[in-house]
């Protein structure tokens, strides 16, 4: 795998280029990461130079499309980013190579948030597909700090490798795992309150699994059932979810798939279809989530939230599910989703009230799954 990294300072004792060059000295075999030294070199800008393109503009697209994934670090300067790394990225901004490419941020100073989240800002506006589990801040003893005694502290090289491991699993993952990666209207894991919280719950997390038990404990207990509290409004969105700290099984589902995937683990959407009785008619969908975990593969989790009589968990490879299907009348229903079915926008949209919602329970047909 081919790693491009872009350091956005020129200077040579720059901080963030001895962290890109730490992480090559960190790289494994089976990684090569490669520095640009050529971003200085880089004329300002202009449209009008796209016919007769500057040779290191050429080489800068050149060694983009060939990379699996690039790897950039930035500083601050007045609050934005520097004019290093805008000018690299204006020359990408119509260069079709750059659309989806992987790219991992990191933050190599603390108070330098507002360069972070522009950067952020830019680079999904340009459609790149941003690593959020790879793209950290790191606590860096100093400013002024060269590559030995960034590889003489230990929490600082664990930091780094492990960005190389998660940048490893994202591209491999993706062509498979971009459905259940990216961002959208319902699942709005781009959404700046998702990405805080979702990195506040991985913060000291050792691993994938770890972060994912977290995220799914914080929606289980930290988010109300709308129809067990009688809380209103009604929720779809994941980040209103959050916001209201609230929501229908289906919309707590929609909060969870978007924590998780702000993490960089792909996460989906399940249903089951119960009886509200118990062993008769009416029927209606439930949500729940599937999370993809490299040592198990799809693994279900409900976090509706547990009340007596209702206790799931986290415990893969077991199942723990809020309801087991006990009868001939329910079902598991096949698939897992990127997307909320259609029925279930439909419910939780177009009514006002959580009474409301629960007198409109959406279905589906039980063969066909549709409205």
């Amino acid at each position: 795998m081919k790693i491009l990294a872009l350091s956005g300072s020129l200077r040579a004792a720059s901080i963030n280029s001895a962290v890109l060059r730490v992480v090559k000295q960190l790289a494994p075999a089976s990684i090569e990461v490669r520095l640009f030294s050529g971003l200085g070199d880089l004329p300002l800008y202009n449209p009008d130079l796209e016919s007769a393109l500057p040779a290191i503009a050429k080489q800068l697209r050149n060694d983009v499309a060939a990379a699996d994934a690039l790897l950039i670090a930035s500083p601050e300067y007045a609050h934005g980013v520097t004019g290093t790394i805008k000018n690299a990225l204006d020359w990408l901004v119509a260069f079709e190579g750059f659309v989806d490419k992987p790219v991992a941020v990191l933050n190599a100073t603390p108070r330098a948030h507002h360069a972070d989240a522009a950067l952020r800002e830019t680079l999904v506006t340009m459609s790149a597909t941003l690593i959020e589990a790879a793209s950290i801040t790191l606590p860096l003893p100093s400013a002024n700090i060269g590559e030995a005694e960034l590889l003489a502290v230990p929490e600082i090289v664990s930091l780094l490798t492990g960005v190389l491991t998660k940048i490893q699993r994202a591209v491999t993952l993706l062509p498979e795992m971009k459905p259940f990666l990216g961002s959208s209207l319902y699942i709005d894991s781009q959404h700046p309150e998702i990405i805080a919280q979702a990195a506040k719950l991985a913060e000291g997390c050792a691993d994938e699994e770890q972060i994912a038990k977290r995220c799914f404990e914080f929606v289980r207990d930290e988010i109300k059932h709308s129809w067990d509290y009688r809380l209103n409004p009604v929720t779809c969105k994941a980040s209103e979810v959050l916001s209201h700290g609230t929501g229908y099984c289906y919309a707590k589902s929609h909060l969870l798939a978007a924590l998780l995937r702000a993490n960089g683990i792909p996460a989906g959407l399940c249903y089951q279809r119960l009886t509200l009785d118990g062993d008769q008619p009416p029927y209606c969908l439930h949500g729940l989530n599937a999370v993809y975990l490299s040592q198990h593969g799809w693994y279900r989790v409900d976090a509706r939230g547990n009340k007596p009589g209702v206790e799931a968990d986290f415990c893969p490879p077991l199942e723990k599910l809020a309801f087991p299907i006990v009868n001939p009348l329910e079902q598991d229903l096949p698939g897992i989703h990127a997307e909320p079915l259609p029925a279930v926008v439909k419910a939780l949209t177009e009514h006002r009230t959580v009474e409301q919602v629960y007198d409109n329970l959406p279905d589906v047909d039980r063969q066909n799954h549709t409205v």
